[in-house]
């Protein structure tokens, strides 16, 4: 990690410095490359990162001191005793590298900083929701600064047959679906205190879910920008429940995650404070609510199918078959099936059910790019079969009764 240029919300890669008119100043650094002041002095910040870090999270703890002038506070008195003493240590290489031109990095194309400044989010840099500062408003789609990278994020794999994974899409959406995970955990855990992490992570499901996504995707109207496959244009709005519908879907979801990413890696200085901006504010419409409930101390409510969300496929299925006793496994199974588009293998899972007097029980089987969708699918395929479903239904009612009767 100490190998990667430095990365954060408040900095600016613009202002590398040149050190012009110095001795230090190399033909490298005129070219764009740091001499070897300027790594000392990164590395002198570096090695304080953590201190310093701590002590202006300290001070903004205080800001309620601050703005009503506590001048007695014992925190902000720590704070500014810290900072004090860091500042004295690091003034000096802080001067160093403010002294530049902006002229370093002017020739160094966004796409190629991209790879060079991946950047993770901190936790440090989430703030909670408040229920005052949400707006039912769909926010402003944030733009891609790279026309390149915003091309990608739509560019579906089957679009240009057999094209490698960094012509389309799928690596994009592959990291952008960490992205929005990982800021969708920093939300919840700076928002709702008192949960336990079970119901933490169904929060968290609501928000990042691939209907919730394709939806978010829709209602920006990205359909227009989406660059498909003929297979799939033709089969953009098939009937009501088919499996082309699920396709779509799973695809809006995907060009949007991709969006996501091209946001962050087209703009290394800002890129991950706009998207937790506009992600906090996007999700903040769906879980209003629950802001409402956290902060008068009571806990979000439960969602059923039918009250603000769709539950998932395995969801359902729990939910229709599964009593004491009875048990779902999704588990994986070897396949030969590969993705039409890029050629890659696919996972396969199956569903297999312990109760009703069976064990082992193969209920349905799916198969998909990510094992996690293929145990979605296998749950849908089983949903889909009526004439099962039917059957384990009616035992499940069956038991509910006889367990009232007992009572």
């Amino acid at each position: 990690m100490s190998k990667r240029p430095l990365s954060s919300h408040n900095t600016d890669y613009s202002d590398a410095p040149t050190q012009s008119g110095k001795r230090q100043q190399t033909q490298d650094s005129r070219e764009g490359q740091l001499s070897d002041a300027e790594f000392n002095a990164l590395k002198k910040l570096a090695d304080n990162a953590d201190h310093l870090i701590l002590a202006l999270q300290q001070l903004k703890q205080c800001s309620s001191s601050i703005n009503e002038r506590r001048s007695q506070d014992t925190a902000l008195l720590a704070a500014r005793q810290n900072l004090s003493e860091l500042g004295g240590s690091v003034t000096s290489e802080l001067q160093l590298l403010s002294r530049t031109r902006h002229s370093d990095l002017d020739n160094v194309g966004i796409s190629n900083l991209s790879p060079l400044n991946l950047q993770i989010p901190s936790m440090d840099y989430a703030t909670p929701w408040r229920s005052s500062e949400l707006s039912r408003q769909l926010p402003p789609l944030p733009t891609v600064k790279d026309r390149k990278l915003e091309e990608l994020a739509f560019t579906h794999p089957g679009f240009i047959p057999g094209s490698s994974p960094d012509k389309q899409y799928e690596r994009l959406e592959w990291l952008g679906d960490a992205y929005l995970e990982l800021i969708a955990t920093a939300l919840i855990d700076k928002t709702f205190l008192q949960l336990p992490s079970g119901r933490c992570s169904q929060i968290r499901e609501r928000l990042i879910r691939n209907t919730t996504l394709a939806a978010y995707f829709r209602e920006y109207g990205l359909e227009s920008r989406a660059r498909l496959p003929r297979d799939v244009r033709t089969q953009k709005h098939p009937g009501r429940g088919s499996s082309s519908d699920k396709d779509w879907l799973k695809t809006q979801s995907d060009m949007f995650e991709a969006y996501v990413a091209a946001i962050i890696l087209s703009d290394p200085i800002h890129g991950i404070g706009i998207v937790m901006r506009w992600l906090k504010a996007l999700w903040g419409r769906d879980i209003i609510e629950d802001v409402q409930r956290a902060e008068q101390g009571e806990a979000p409510l439960v969602r059923r199918e039918g009250a603000g969300r769709r539950i998932t496929p395995k969801e359902e299925l729990s939910s229709k078959v599964v009593v004491k006793g009875i048990t779902l496994r999704y588990e994986r199974m070897e396949s030969n099936k590969r993705d039409r588009h890029l050629g890659q293998e696919l996972f396969t899972v199956g569903v297999y059910m312990d109760g009703w007097g069976e064990t082992g029980k193969l209920l349905g089987v799916g198969s998909a790019l990510g094992i996690r969708e293929a145990g979605q699918k296998a749950a849908a395929g089983i949903l889909e079969n009526k004439k099962l479903m039917k059957v384990y239904e009616a035992k499940k009612k069956a038991f509910a009764e006889a367990k009232v009767g007992v009572i």
